[in-house]
């Protein structure tokens, strides 16, 4: 058993979001099988009531509050000096001064960094600092790089801006760090053309599903229901519903005139908002459980044109047993097979095409049974978290030289 210290960006409770998903499903298995310490940021009022929860799985959980105003000054602060805006915003001084208080007290023999932002708080420890695993899930720095290609000045210099700023930080991330997770073998690729020197370093952990949360439910879906799910405020989501619904729906109601489209998902932002169309496009908002807005999906869709590493709500849809249309985008990092698991449009034209083939039954019928079973065989988390299992065993601990766990 080894004690560790487990930073995140944000709190992993709950766990109804791309990143706090992940993060939980490590931090329970860490827990079960270790003494873990939690430090994390929140920046929704909300999760504070989550800080109890975490100190009974944990041995200690400290919460940094980062509301509007401390996020903005700290952005402000980071692009005065040349700190990336997206890893400044996570800055929060209590925060620092506990994990401080972690590392000469508890002296842990781990540190598992979730997303590289919270590595800030170990480059100025000195001998205290344990070894270091930074979950970098994906490679963040590209997602800048793609906005600053696709976006008018003067956006398209400060996103140029934070792709520089943060490939130097997260090289120095894994610099100080013995192993670097990727989220697919797509994504280990594009980090190490960023840090070429610490390639050796990195290693593919994929996502995993619930798969018994997400299962099929009873019942066949009502209509010619298209359901997309996710967070509403999240770029690539709000181009995605967007090209959808202004592009793309037109071309299916041309073949299945009483298509109805359902947005569901948290804070929509105002272009999403004004999508909204009465028996036509649905704009749900939060829900508290989107299990049956899956199982009433005559089809599941996933029309990301920007996407970075494994896109859950695809892994969600396969779950839950509904056909599954989605771009190569989302698609990228799933082994699922194209035709067999899931129907893949890579254009306009091509995704309205699929989506029509399921609304009219011209889809594989078994499309999505295949779709679940993929994911049963391939998508477990247990599985999946043995790669991290086998890291922390092959890593010797800070002070005996012995094996951790």
């Amino acid at each position: 058993m080894a004690k560790i210290l487990f930073l995140a960006h944000r709190a992993p409770f709950p766990p109804n979001k791309g990143d706090k998903i992940r993060a939980f499903h490590v931090l329970q298995h860490l827990a079960a099988n270790h003494d873990v310490w939690l430090g994390a940021g929140v920046d929704e009022t909300a999760d504070l009531q989550h800080l109890p929860l975490a100190k009974q799985l944990c041995r200690d959980a400290y919460f940094g509050w980062l509301g509007p105003i401390r996020r903005t000054a700290n952005m402000a602060l980071g692009a005065l000096t040349g700190s990336p805006i997206s890893v400044s915003r996570f800055h929060h001084g209590g925060l620092a001064r506990w994990v401080r208080r972690i590392l000469t007290e508890v002296k842990p023999d781990f540190a598992y960094v979730f997303s590289s932002a919270p590595a800030q708080f170990l480059f100025d420890v000195g001998v205290n600092r344990p070894r270091v695993i930074i979950d970098f899930v994906d490679a963040d720095a590209e997602k800048w790089r793609a906005y600053a290609q696709s976006t008018p000045r003067p956006q398209r210099w400060i996103f140029g801006e934070e792709f520089k700023r943060l490939v130097g930080f997260d090289r120095q991330a894994l610099a100080m760090a013995e192993a670097g997770l990727l989220i697919s073998h797509t994504e280990r690729s594009l980090f190490a053309e960023f840090a070429p020197e610490g390639a050796g370093k990195l290693h593919v952990m994929a996502n995993g599903v619930d798969t018994e949360f997400f299962r099929p439910m009873d019942g066949a879906s009502s209509g010619r229901n298209i359901v997309m799910c996710g967070r509403m405020d999240y770029r690539p989501n709000v181009e995605g519903a967007v090209w959808f619904a202004r592009e793309i729906l037109p071309l299916v109601r041309a073949q299945a005139p009483d298509a109805v489209l359902r947005i569901v998902g948290a804070m929509p932002a105002p272009q999403v908002g004004a999508l909204a169309e009465p028996g036509r496009i649905e704009v749900t908002g939060a829900v508290s459980d989107v299990r049956p807005y899956l199982a009433d999906a005559a089809v599941v869709i996933a029309p990301l044109l920007i996407a970075r590493g494994i896109q859950n709500k695809v892994l969600e849809g396969m779950a839950a047993g509904r056909p599954m249309v989605a771009t190569p985008d989302a698609l990228d990092g799933i082994s699922a097979q194209p035709g067999r698991d899931i129907l893949v449009g890579a254009d306009a034209a091509q995704f309205a095409e699929k989506v029509s083939d399921v609304l009219l039954n011209r889809a594989p019928p078994n499309l999505g049974a295949n779709g679940r079973r993929h994911v049963l065989d391939h998508y477990q988390w247990a599985h999946q978290l043995k790669v991290l299992d086998k890291i922390m065993l092959e890593t010797p601990h800070r002070s005996s030289g012995q094996a951790a766990a």
